[in-house]
């Protein structure tokens, strides 16, 4: 069994929700928000911004982070982060309902695209500088599933991953839009894929719902199943993959007729904790009240966020939002204080809240807009403070930040500092294997050394490809180890006990 004794992850101004393959909604970067937060920009999209609406990335590759969204306007919206004056827009023709969109170099040109699904069935490539149009790609029905970019099959290229109302889960070469392979289910998928290493064989799984009431585990080499997972109702909810339970072993969390946590070598169930109705919210993971066990948070259509025990799905604590939490909650440290706070959404209210992780009592709140969707954090203006980014169904996107105007809040206990490129990096241990998550394209040097330095195991050296790669340590023997990243911008080291 591997387990952290030290963790070094930055996410930075990388959104974990809407970016990330294993969908675990947490920012480790602080804010400064010990209040309501001020509107630091607002722009009108023309149409709502429904659902899991927008990313934060450097799409563009100017050193400056954009926000990227889809709205019923029919059109990709591209955002300065730091004033939300818009730099492009591309207009699909086709509706933008729930989709987000995912930013990486899909095709290893060293710039960033930018990925789009529509309501109309296409999934469009653009260009992350000038939204001009590379590729796109028909599928045979809308698409609600928001795509996630990863090296699903160990290739050393990207693909794109995604789901569509022809009750299809498809995987495509992201250099060119080609199909490299789909997967029929027995209902349509709007549930966003999440790709990791879920069995610790090496090799990259893709984990999706469907409307069928079934859980997909499919092999990412060529989407044939491992296992599925039947609920007791359609699956709209993304999974969530971590080791919630800390035994080592990766979990995958989502929400359906209940919420469930599955084994992820075999599906099978480990625990279900059952709402009074149905959930179609994502589930955010992290030890969120500081007792060294890691929760489930997400929303509910009864009008609770609930907080679940990691190990055996008990309620901790439960918050009546007086409305559907039917989009995914986000984690964050808003305040800096080293404890986690919750974002709420909320369908018909025009009030966003964050809740403080240990107990759900409500720590601030701000009065915006109707329908409040969403939201996620990142470090919009580079002071080193994370920023809240949040939309409505009144078309309105809005930037949140704290009053006093702070900077160099750091990061949570237990991540890296270090800023620049580092900080779109995410480097961690995860179940048996270690997880390498890049924005873009890098050169990266990946090795395993033991207690005396002796070099064990070199995974890599070279450049790798933009989106989530899993390394399995291959030693047999027990003792402590460290896995050492090397990248330009400098080191980061997991230290490992097997």
């Amino acid at each position: 069994m591997i387990e952290i004794m030290l963790l070094s992850a930055v996410t930075g101004t990388w959104p974990m929700w809407g970016g990330e393959p294993t969908h675990q909604a947490l920012q480790t970067m602080k804010g400064a928000m010990t209040s309501a937060p001020v509107i630091k920009w607002q722009f009108n999209a023309h149409g709502c911004v429904e659902w899991q609406f927008s990313a934060i990335a450097d799409c563009d590759g100017d050193g400056q982070v954009e926000v990227l969204l889809g709205s019923y306007a029919d059109s990709v919206f591209c955002l300065n982060g730091a004033t939300g004056a818009r730099e492009w827009a591309f207009y699909l023709g086709d509706l933008v309902y729930s989709c987000s969109p995912a930013v990486g170099d899909v095709d290893g040109d060293g710039q960033a695209e930018v990925v789009m699904g529509s309501d109309f069935g296409r999934l469009y490539c653009l260009s992350g500088s000038t939204g001009a149009q590379e590729w796109f790609f028909a599928a045979g029905g809308r698409i609600e599933s928001s795509p996630i970019i990863a090296d699903c099959d160990g290739d050393g290229n990207t693909e794109i991953i995604f789901g569509s109302h022809d009750d299809k889960v498809y995987c495509l070469n992201g250099a060119t839009g080609a199909q490299e392979w789909a997967f029929v289910t027995g209902g349509w998928v709007e549930s966003t894929p999440a790709v990791a290493d879920v069995d610790g064989d090496g090799q990259q799984e893709v984990v999706v719902g469907s409307d069928d009431t079934k859980l997909y585990c499919l092999r990412g080499t060529n989407g044939t199943q491992k296992w599925s997972f039947t609920a007791g109702g359609g699956i709209v909810s993304s999974p969530t993959i971590d080791d919630v339970d800390n035994d080592g072993q990766l979990e995958v969390v989502f929400g359906s007729d209940k919420v469930y946590c599955l084994n992820g070598s075999t599906g099978a169930q480990k625990w279900a904790y059952t709402p009074l109705i149905f959930v179609v919210s994502s589930a955010a993971v992290a030890d969120v009240d500081r007792d060294g066990a890691k929760e489930v948070v997400i929303g509910s259509q009864d009008f609770y966020a609930y907080c679940l025990n990691g190990l055996t799905g008990a309620k901790e604590w439960s918050y009546l939002a007086n409305t559907s939490v039917h989009t995914p909650v986000s984690l964050a440290d808003v305040d800096g204080d080293d404890t986690l706070e919750v974002l709420i959404p909320g369908l018909a209210v025009s009030v966003l809240r964050a809740l403080n992780g240990k107990d759900g009592s409500v720590f601030w709140s701000k009065l915006l807009s109707n329908d409040i969707h969403s939201p996620i954090s990142g470090d919009l203006d580079d002071d080193g403070c994370i920023e809240i980014v949040v939309a409505t169904a009144d078309s309105i996107v809005y930037a949140l930040d704290d009053a006093g105007g702070a900077t160099n809040c750091g990061y949570v206990l237990g991540t890296s500092e270090e800023r620049g490129s580092s900080a779109a990096f995410e480097f961690r241990a995860m179940g048996k294997g270690l997880y390498l998550f890049l924005p873009e394209q890098a050169w990266v040097s990946l090795s395993l050394y033991d207690a005396s330095g002796r070099l064990v195991q070199s995974f890599w050296d070279g450049f790798l490809n933009a989106g989530g790669h899993t390394f399995i340590p291959g030693t047999g023997d027990r003792g402590v180890y460290l896995a050492v990243l090397r990248y330009p911008g400098g080191t980061k080291t997991v230290k490992v006990v097997k």
